[in-house]
């Protein structure tokens, strides 16, 4: 499931796309994209056969400010295109066809975008898009 989105951040047009957590020191590049974990509620009963996993990703999304001469909007359209490489010709986008493989629950943006201002010596503007997937597993499968 992580290697499926991945595949979708990586057709963000020049962005680098990194499975990781955000490091300032690895955001080198004009446009960046990190996926990592933010919570992860294990919902088995008695550990065997499916149970329900809810797991919570942040999509970190980044510019690096000095190179840019539209920051605002180039954060904004990064946004946008993680959302229609997500989103783009789903008929509901709580269920995307490209996530069907697993017993797919839901899949859902669960708190607004939100927009990190930088500090006046930083050099990345951020977006974070928090995401919640929630699918059934069998006990002891790997994501």
């Amino acid at each position: 499931m992580i290697k499926k989105i991945l595949d979708r951040l990586k057709m963000v047009d020049g962005a680098v796309v990194r499975e990781g957590f955000y490091a300032q020191s690895v955001a080198k590049e004009q446009k960046f994209i990190f996926l990592q974990p933010y919570t992860d509620e294990f919902g088995a009963t008695n550990g065997n056969g499916k149970y329900r996993d809810d797991l919570v990703l942040q999509v970190v999304a980044g510019i690096q400010l000095t190179r840019a001469e539209t920051p605002t909007s180039d954060l904004l359209n990064l946004v946008h295109e993680i959302r229609t490489a997500f989103y783009k010709g789903e008929r509901d986008a709580s269920k995307p066809s490209w996530l069907k493989d697993k017993p797919l629950v839901l899949l859902k943006e669960v708190e607004p975008c939100k927009y990190i201002m930088p500090e006046a010596n930083e050099k990345h503007g951020l977006a974070v898009i928090t995401l919640s997937i929630t699918q059934t597993v069998e006990f002891g499968e790997k994501v």
